[in-house]
């Protein structure tokens, strides 16, 4: 049985992340190049309200997870789960449990009052993901998520034509 690691990331493990990154949002259908999620998430590890981590099996990246907190009137300091992905092979084996765990605990020591995550449509009708988090403590808010993106802006945030 290979050992699983879950450490916070840093500059060398960049292209790591990055890479699991870009196969999760490939996997989903997104077509954000991979140049901009490199630079969105290069710019998401400078900003001290940004966290991520990878797990590794005897050395080798298996998983990734992004984390920000946000500041709201009603719960003060808020964590949000932005990404998580684990590599198919190692689905169902307690590595995504590890990184929520990884995330949750940088929220707790940040201080976060609550962590949230967005759960997708998809997301629901692939994998189940409401009772995946709810056996984790997470429960449903009844709020949705709208977003209005800029004219002329991809959904990576970035004007059209800017890779």
């Amino acid at each position: 049985m290979s050992e699983i690691a879950v450490a916070a990331a840093g500059g060398a493990d960049q292209a790591a992340l990055t890479a699991l990154l870009v196969q999760f949002f490939r996997e989903k259908g997104f077509a954000t190049p991979a140049a901009v999620m490199a630079r969105n998430l290069a710019e998401m590890m400078a900003d001290g309200s940004c966290w991520a981590a990878l797990a590794r099996a005897d050395g080798a990246p298996i998983g990734a997870i992004t984390v920000t907190t946000m500041l709201y009137v009603e719960w003060g300091r808020l964590g949000e789960i932005g990404d998580l992905y684990v590599l198919p092979p190692w689905r169902r084996r307690g590595v995504a449990s590890r990184l929520i765990d990884a995330g949750m605990e940088w929220c707790w020591q940040r201080g976060c009052s609550a962590d949230q995550v967005v759960v997708t449509e998809e997301g629901e009708t692939r994998h189940g993901l409401s009772g995946f988090y709810r056996a984790r403590g997470f429960t449903g808010t009844g709020r949705a998520t709208l977003i209005a993106p800029r004219a002329g802006v991809t959904p990576s945030g970035r004007p059209r034509g800017d890779p």
